[in-house]
């Protein structure tokens, strides 16, 4: 594992150009703002409202704490080798309160129990939802536990997200930034 490596294909799912993502996006679209994978998941069609309204959701939920989201989509990430997701959430998390040390630990195949408790929750069941396709007792437990019976759903379908949203990153080959878009931001929404 480890941080992702870039993407060796050569075969692209071009980016929408400039007036498809402005028809799906609306009024608020800034070309220089907007980052690759919401211009990429604009181009999908019907499908556009749902996955924008994933990432409102996820961004947007009160119960889960930005530090435990970042680690989740960072060790998505590096399970699942997605450079751009692992690009764009490096800067969020550092931005979340993360330390270099946490996110190397996150990234990394090692020993995980120097992390704060919660952080080694959520990394297990990541690593098990994600390579198992499924829970063990003892971590949906540890789960439950943490984080009690809704917000453990919540968490669930967090890491369910950064799955479908690395797969299609990874699928699509969104190109990485090549400006900084991120900023002192710890969400996509703004």
């Amino acid at each position: 594992m480890g941080k992702p490596t870039s993407y060796e294909a050569t075969v692209v799912v071009p980016l929408p150009d400039d007036a498809e993502v402005a028809r799906a996006v609306g009024d608020g679209y800034d070309r220089d703002a907007a980052l690759n994978v919401m211009k990429m998941m604009s181009g999908t069609g019907d499908f556009f409202p749902a996955l924008a309204g994933m990432v409102k959701a996820v961004f947007g939920e009160p119960d889960i704490d930005a530090k435990h989201r970042e680690v989740v989509i960072l060790r998505a990430a590096s399970v699942l080798n997605s450079p751009y997701e692992w690009q764009a959430n490096e800067q969020m998390a550092r931005n979340a309160g993360l330390t270099t040390a946490e996110i190397e630990t996150v990234a990394g195949d090692g020993n995980v129990e120097d992390l704060d408790t919660d952080y080694q929750v959520l990394i297990a069941a990541t690593d098990e939802l994600l390579k198992e396709g499924t829970l063990a007792d003892g971590t949906l437990q540890a789960l439950l536990d943490t984080f009690g019976v809704t917000t453990t759903r919540k968490y669930i379908a967090t890491i369910a997200w950064f799955s479908l949203l690395s797969l299609f990153l990874n699928g699509t080959r969104v190109p990485l930034e090549t400006t900084d878009k991120i900023g002192q931001r710890t969400s996509p929404l703004g």
